[in-house]
C-alpha cells in the first residue's frame, strides 16, 4: 500500500438561485435564504427568460448547484437545461423535518461562523459586548431592497420552520436596529457585523475577481437589473454600496463614508489598482461629479458577464495537506484519507448540513492507464461521480474535483478514472464518438514497453530510428553493426558523428558521455532487439537465424528441414541480433515512434502535467466532423485559470502531412473550443517539414489566435523543445504550455525572424 500527497480545501456549497426574470419578490425571497448559509453572500441570482445572460451567470459563478425561487414551471425548465448541476441531496428542500419538532438544514449554515464566534469573543466574558447588528426596516420602505442586498436579513420562522434572528440576539449579544423611512441611513453603518458579514466571515478567495474594484453601484431599487447587478457584483466579492440618485438625501452619507474609506487603504501589495469606481448599468446616466473620489467608471453589460472580464472567486474556509492511502485492486486504483481537524463543527444534531471538500491528488509523473487529474469541465460531473466518488455527487474544479459530502464524514475514498474513458467522455460532450485503434494500442503497448513517456527519450537519437528502420523482421545484424548505425559512424573512417547526444540521459551510468553501445545496451534491456545466432545448414547452404532461447546441440534447418550438429559453428563472430516483438512488425509500429517521441517532449514541455491517450477514432454524433483519427490527445492543466488545453495531433516519421489531415482535424479543435477548453493541434514529424507542408498547416490557425505546434527533428530530438531552434531564430527558449508551443510555432515556421550569423 503506498502512500499519496492531497490537498482539501473545505468549502460551502454554492448556489445558483434562479429567479423569474422581472420578480423583485422573487429576489427578495432569495436573498433572505441565502443569508442563512455560510458562503450565501456570494451565490449569485440567475434571472430566467429575460435580458441578462442566464447561462453566462451560471458559467461564470461557477455554481455547484441550480435552486429556483419557487416552484415555477419556466425555472425548472432552464434547470433542466443543466444537469451537470443538479440539486445534490436526496431532500430537494433546504430545511427538512427533525424528530421532534423543528427544522432542520441541509447546507453548511451560519450556525459554524456564529458559534465560532461565540466560543473564541462572547462566551467566556462576564459581559460581553455585542458581536452583531440586525437591522430592520419596513418592507414598504422605498430602500428596503438595499438594505436586504447590503446588510442581509433572514425569512420568518413560520417560513422555514428557524428563527435565525433570534439565534443571532441570543448568541451574539445582538443590537437590533430600525431604519427610520424618513431619515438619512448613518455613515457607519456599514461598519456594523450584519447577517450579511456572518455568512461571509473567515472565507478566502480561490482567486482574485480580475476586475477587483470597490465603490458604488449607481442604479435605480425601482429597477429589477439594478438590483440583480448589485447583488451579483457583491456576490463576486466586490465592496460596494448601493447609490440612487433618487434617493440621494437618504444614502448621500453612507456612500460618501463608504468611498472615503476606500479612498484611503494602502495601495494592494500585488500594485493592482485600488481606485475607487463607479459602476453603473449601460445606458444609465451618472453625475461623473458626484463621487470625486471614485474615478473609475465601469459600465455593466453582457460583455462584463463573459468570463473574460470580471472573474468571480469561489470562496472556501480553509486548506490543508493530508498523506492518503493509495490501494490497488485489480485495474482499480484508488486513494483513502482521514477528515481531520475540520474547520466547522460535526455535532449530530447537525449532521444533515452538506458542505463541499475539494480534493486534489498530487500527480506528478503518474503513468499507467489510471489517472488521479479530474480536467475542469463541469459537463463531466455525472462521470466524476459515478467513476470517482461512487456514491456521492461530484462537481468539476479547477482546483481539483469537489466531493459533495456531510460534516459528519470522517474519511473519503476517491477513485482513479481511466484515461480513455475520461477522453472519450470528454470527446462526448461536444458530440463525438472516439474509440481507441488499433495504431493507438500499439503506441500505448510500445510506451509501456520502454517504461513509460520518459524512457522514449532513446527514440531522440537519429540513428536508433534508422536502426529499427533498416534491418526488416526476418534480416539479423551484428553487434558492430547496429552500433555503427547508431552513432552515425562515417562509412570511410568509421568515426561516430554522435556529438548532438552525447548528453542525453536514458538511464542511469556512471559519469561520462553517453556512449551508441550505451544505447544499443538500452534497447537491449527493453527488448526492441533479441540475440540469437546465425547458422549455415551444411546440407542446402543456407544460412538461418535462431533465437538465443532455442539453441542447442542439434538444430533443425528451417530451410530444408535436415537436422545438423551446431558446434562446429559457434564462435563469438556469430551473434546476430534482430528486432522483436512490436518493433518486429512488418508495419513500422503504425507510426508508434513518432508518436511517442512527441509524446515524450510534449510530457517535458508541459512538466508532466498532461493526461494524454494514444491514437483514436473520431466520428460524428452530432457534431459537424468528418470521421477521422488523431494519432493522440493531451489534456493538460496549465496551472493557472480555469481553462483546460486540449491538443489533438498527427505524428509521422517521414510521411506527408496531407490537406485532408489539416482539414479533419481543424474542424475537431473548431468544435472542442468553448470558453473552458481551449483547443491547439500538433502535428509533428521525426523529419523535416517541407514549404508545402508548412503552407498547409498554417490554413489550421484561426483568426487572431495561434493554435497550430510543429514539431520537426529540430524540436523533438533535444532534452529541452526549443534547445536547437533558440541558437537560429528569435524565440523564447522556454515552453510551458500549449500556448507557449503555439507562439513559438508561429514565430519559427511562420513568421520566422532567424538570428544573423555569428
Amino acid at each position: 500500500m503506498a502512500a499519496r500527497n492531497l490537498r482539501l480545501r473545505y468549502r460551502p456549497i454554492r448556489i445558483g438561485w434562479c429567479v423569474r426574470d422581472g420578480s423583485l419578490e422573487d429576489v427578495r425571497r432569495v436573498l433572505k435564504l441565502t443569508h442563512t448559509l455560510w458562503g450565501g453572500s456570494h451565490n449569485p441570482v440567475i434571472p430566467v427568460g429575460g435580458s441578462l445572460p442566464a447561462k453566462a451567470l451560471v458559467e461564470l459563478y461557477r455554481v455547484d448547484a441550480l435552486y429556483p425561487a419557487l416552484e415555477d414551471a419556466s425555472l425548472r425548465t432552464f434547470i433542466g437545461k443543466f444537469p451537470h448541476f443538479r440539486w445534490p441531496l436526496f431532500e430537494k428542500d433546504l430545511f427538512v423535518n427533525r424528530m421532534g419538532g423543528g427544522k432542520l438544514p441541509t447546507l453548511l449554515d451560519v450556525y459554524h461562523p456564529v458559534r465560532k464566534i461565540f466560543e473564541e469573543f462572547v462566551k467566556k466574558e462576564k459581559d460581553p459586548k455585542s458581536q452583531a447588528t440586525i437591522f430592520t426596516w419596513s418592507e414598504l420602505d422605498p430602500l428596503a431592497d438595499f438594505f436586504l442586498a447590503f446588510f442581509g436579513a433572514y425569512p420568518a420562522q413560520t417560513e422555514i420552520g428557524k428563527d435565525y434572528g433570534g439565534f443571532i440576539a441570543k448568541y451574539l449579544h445582538a443590537n437590533k436596529i430600525e431604519f427610520d423611512r424618513g431619515k438619512p441611513i448613518p455613515a457607519d453603518a456599514f461598519r456594523e457585523f450584519t447577517p450579511s458579514g456572518i455568512c461571509g466571515f473567515e472565507l478566502l478567495r480561490d482567486r482574485l475577481p480580475n476586475w477587483d474594484y470597490p465603490g458604488v453601484y449607481w442604479g435605480s431599487l425601482q429597477t429589477f437589473e439594478d438590483v440583480v447587478n448589485f447583488w451579483n457584483l457583491r456576490a463576486a466579492d466586490l465592496d460596494l454600496v448601493f447609490f440612487d440618485p433618487a434617493h440621494e438625501g437618504r444614502l448621500s452619507q453612507i456612500a460618501d463614508a463608504y468611498v472615503q474609506v476606500l479612498s484611503a487603504r494602502p495601495k494592494d501589495s500585488m500594485d493592482l489598482d485600488t481606485r475607487p469606481a463607479v459602476w453603473f448599468r449601460e445606458g444609465t446616466e451618472i453625475d461623473g461629479r458626484r463621487f470625486p473620489r471614485a474615478n473609475m467608471q465601469v459600465r455593466v453589460g453582457d460583455g462584463l458577464w463573459n468570463g473574460l472580464n470580471l472573474k468571480p472567486p469561489v470562496m472556501y474556509i480553509s486548506d490543508k495537506s493530508v498523506l492518503g492511502a493509495e490501494s490497488e485492486y485489480g485495474d482499480s486504483l484508488s486513494v483513502s484519507f482521514e477528515l481531520r481537524e475540520k474547520p466547522f463543527f460535526d455535532d449530530l444534531e447537525i449532521s444533515h448540513q452538506h458542505l463541499v471538500i475539494t480534493v486534489k491528488p498530487f500527480t506528478y509523473g503518474e503513468e499507467g492507464e489510471a489517472t488521479f487529474k479530474f480536467p475542469f469541465i463541469p459537463e463531466l460531473n455525472e462521470f466524476y461521480r459515478r467513476s470517482v466518488s461512487a456514491v456521492r455527487e461530484a462537481r468539476s474544479e479547477p482546483n481539483g474535483l469537489g466531493i459533495i459530502t456531510k460534516v459528519t464524514s470522517s474519511d473519503l475514498r476517491i477513485n482513479a478514472v481511466s484515461r480513455r474513458s475520461l477522453v472519450t467522455q470528454i470527446f462526448e460532450v461536444f458530440g463525438i464518438t472516439s474509440k481507441p485503434s488499433e495504431a493507438g494500442r500499439i503506441a500505448s503497448r510500445l510506451i509501456q514497453q520502454m517504461g513509460g513517456l520518459q524512457g522514449c527519450r532513446v527514440f531522440k537519437i537519429a540513428g536508433v530510428r534508422e536502426l529499427i528502420e533498416k534491418y526488416k523482421p526476418l534480416q539479423s545484424f551484428s553487434r558492430t553493426e547496429a552500433i555503427q548505425v547508431i552513432g552515425q559512424a562515417d562509412p570511410n573512417t568509421g568515426i561516430p558523428n554522435f556529438a548532438a547526444y552525447e548528453d542525453l540521459y536514458i538511464e542511469h551510468r556512471e559519469g561520462g558521455k553517453l556512449k551508441p553501445h550505451h544505447v544499443f545496451e538500452y534497447l537491449l534491456k527493453h527488448n526492441v532487439f533479441r540475440v540469437g545466432i546465425r547458422f549455415t545448414c551444411p546440407h542446402c547452404e543456407l544460412q538461418f537465424w535462431t533465437h538465443l532461447d532455442d539453441v542447442a546441440t542439434e538444430l533443425t534447418c528451417e530451410y530444408c528441414g535436415q537436422r545438423f550438429n551446431v558446434t562446429a559453428q559457434l564462435r563469438d563472430s556469430a551473434w546476430a541480433y534482430r528486432r522483436s516483438g512490436l518493433f518486429g512488425r512488418e508495419d513500422h509500429q503504425q507510426g508508434a515512434i513518432p508518436v511517442a517521441m512527441t509524446l515524450q517532449q510534449l510530457d517535458i514541455a508541459l512538466n508532466t502535467e498532461m493526461v494524454y491517450v494514444t491514437s483514436m477514432t473520431l466520428e460524428p454524433a452530432s457534431a459537424d466532423i468528418e470521421p477521422c483519427e488523431s494519432d493522440f490527445v493531451i489534456v493538460s492543466d496549465r496551472g493557472f485559470g480555469p481553462e483546460v488545453e486540449v491538443a489533438i495531433g498527427e505524428s509521422k516519421s517521414r510521411g506527408e502531412i496531407t490537406e485532408e489531415d489539416v482539414r479533419k482535424l481543424a474542424r475537431v479543435a473548431d468544435v472542442l473550443s468553448n470558453k473552458r477548453i481551449v483547443t491547439y493541434i500538433v502535428f509533428a514529424k521525426s523529419s523535416r517539414f517541407t514549404p508545402v507542408e508548412i503552407a498547409r498547416c498554417r490554413l489550421a490557425q484561426p483568426r487572431g489566435r495561434s493554435r497550430v505546434i510543429l514539431l520537426s527533428d529540430r524540436e523533438l530530438e533535444p532534452y529541452f523543445v526549443y534547445e536547437r531552434a533558440e541558437k537560429e531564430f528569435h524565440i523564447p527558449g522556454v515552453a510551458v504550455c500549449l500556448e507557449d508551443l503555439a507562439h513559438n510555432t508561429h514565430a519559427l515556421y511562420f513568421d520566422p525572424h532567424p538570428k544573423a550569423p555569428a
